[in-house]
């Protein structure tokens, strides 16, 4: 397991300054997104002084940033430990998709409705994208998994309901730590495509009954995939993760 008090600090800092976000935001973003790639793992204790060092930054808009990530689902706050990684199990992860799976069936409901045709294209687009990834000779996870989370949140966000893309985004940054560390998304790609696919057909169609139901069913096939992914032994994970990136 790596430690936050390792020599080289699992974060980039470069734009700390430079960004325009409230430092808050801009802590949280930088230990969440540390979080979810699994350069922080889970069960980590989180130590506000070492963090602060590495940070460069005093320990109020830490502590802050920390809270926020209490909030989300990320860390544990306690009166004597401090923060502390959340761990992750299957029934966390099953938890997660099952409420992620609603809104996002939710949202697409909605975004049938008011789609335009240039989102539309971009979430064509998109999909065609992770199609290419997957046929690549190196396969390359990390973006894989980029392009996908990308694809969702359009579509979530293109349900112009502001409250619900707020929800789903913390669902699926939380949903993606066990994507880095479990691949599901590519292992199951060329299925995952085809779900995609079937999807934008019926948002083309305006067949919103279709597309909350089959966005709701993508979901549920993700989330029976990583929990079968889950409950494998250590041995067989591995290989089955080597077999998805080779």
């Amino acid at each position: 397991m790596r430690t936050a008090s390792r020599h080289t600090p699992p974060f980039d800092v470069g734009s700390l300054a430079a960004d325009l976000a409230p430092l808050r935001e801009k802590i949280a973003s930088m230990i969440r997104a540390s979080i979810i790639d699994g350069r922080i793992g889970a069960g980590e204790k989180l130590r506000e002084p070492v963090l602060s060092k590495q940070l460069g930054v005093s320990r109020t808009p830490l502590r802050e940033a920390l809270l926020q990530l209490d909030s989300e689902g990320f860390v544990e706050m306690t009166p004597r430990r401090g923060a502390v990684v959340r761990p992750l199990s299957k029934q966390d992860a099953a938890e997660t998709y099952e409420v992620k799976g609603a809104l996002e069936a939710l949202a697409a409901r909605l975004a049938c409705e008011r789609m335009d045709g240039e989102t539309l294209k971009r979430l064509t687009d998109i999909n065609a994208t992770i199609a290419s990834l997957g046929r690549a000779r190196t396969v390359d996870r990390a973006l894989i998994l980029q392009q996908n989370a990308e694809f969702h949140q359009m579509l979530t966000d293109a349900s112009g309901n502001e409250k619900l893309s707020q929800y789903v985004r913390v669902l699926r940054a939380q949903a993606l730590r066990y994507n880095y560390i479990y691949l599901t998304v590519t292992s199951r790609l060329g299925e995952s495509v085809a779900e995609h696919a079937g999807i934008l057909d019926a948002l083309r169609r305006r067949k919103a009954d279709e597309v909350e139901r089959l966005v709701r069913e993508h979901g549920i096939s993700a989330s029976r995939a990583l929990c079968s992914y889950i409950e494998q032994p250590p041995a067989t994970t591995t290989r089955r993760r080597q077999r998805s990136t080779s």
